[in-house]
């Protein structure tokens, strides 16, 4: 009788879950696997937008039993570990998104544009829009920039396209 051969897919199968995922990242990365760094790492894993500490914290469910304050914690650990990155949006309120892990490429996202929409406050990445390059002129002497930010502001399609509908001007985008 033949017996079946083990299989060492299973090391390299999908996750069945966010939260799998994340722990998989994790322990890729030979860091710890705590319960809320899981949590705030499948919540960003998930998203397609880059979102705010807020935004997190109302992704995370109910019974998670993460603080606020925890929640702060862990995506200040993800921004030092260089897995997530931060940027502040129009409003002065900081967004988390992944960062790749790959040095070329985490710099090439560094050096991207956001579209920040004015009417629902959604922050989008602009892949392909690199930001003006920084005149050297322009930094006052002893500075020395690592990248630039550009932020271009307006209605996203789905405001553009309510507007568009509702010709009041008072039309609310869905968020």
């Amino acid at each position: 009788m033949n017996t079946p051969a083990p299989r060492d897919d299973l090391a390299t199968s999908q996750p069945s879950s966010p939260e799998e995922a994340a722990r998989a990242r994790l322990r890729g990365l030979g860091s710890r696997v705590t319960e809320p760094r899981v949590r705030v790492l499948a919540v960003l894993m998930q998203g397609a937008d880059a979102l705010s500490h807020q935004a997190v914290c109302d992704a995370l469910p109910d019974d998670s039993g993460i603080d606020r304050v925890t929640v702060y914690r862990v995506l200040d650990w993800l921004v030092a570990g260089g897995i997530v990155h931060k940027t502040a949006g129009a409003d002065r309120v900081f967004r988390f998104s992944l960062a790749e892990h790959d040095a070329a490429r985490e710099a090439a996202h560094r050096s991207h544009s956001h579209f920040h929409c004015t009417q629902c406050g959604r922050d989008f990445c602009l892949e392909g829009a690199e930001p003006p390059a920084m005149p050297k002129a322009a930094l006052p002497a002893g500075f020395a920039a690592d990248h630039a930010e550009l932020t271009i502001k307006g209605a996203c399609a789905d405001c553009a396209h309510l507007a568009s509908h509702h010709k009041t001007g008072n039309a609310s985008c869905p968020k």
